[in-house]
């Protein structure tokens, strides 16, 4: 494999990263699918081993900080402490 197939390939890698589809990937690259499914294998379980079950590209910070959030600072939703 020369550089140049090595350099396509990490580009191709960083695609599939940022969540472009691998069958887009394959065609601007030129790429078989079968040869970019063990990468993009790769890169799920990546992602399984450091966020579990939740994929980092689908978590939303800020509907996770802000859901619910009244402007007295007060969140129903959470049941009151017990002393």
């Amino acid at each position: 494999m020369n550089n140049t197939d090595k350099a396509t390939l990490e580009a191709a890698r960083r695609m599939l990263q940022g969540k472009i589809d691998i069958e887009e990937v394959s065609a601007m690259f030129g790429i078989p699918v079968a040869t970019l499914m063990p990468i993009k294998e790769e890169i799920e379980e990546e992602v399984r081993k450091v966020y579990g079950n939740t994929d980092a590209y689908d978590f939303d910070m800020n509907k996770v900080l802000f859901e619910d959030f009244h402007d007295t600072g007060l969140n129903f939703d959470m049941p009151d402490e017990e002393e």
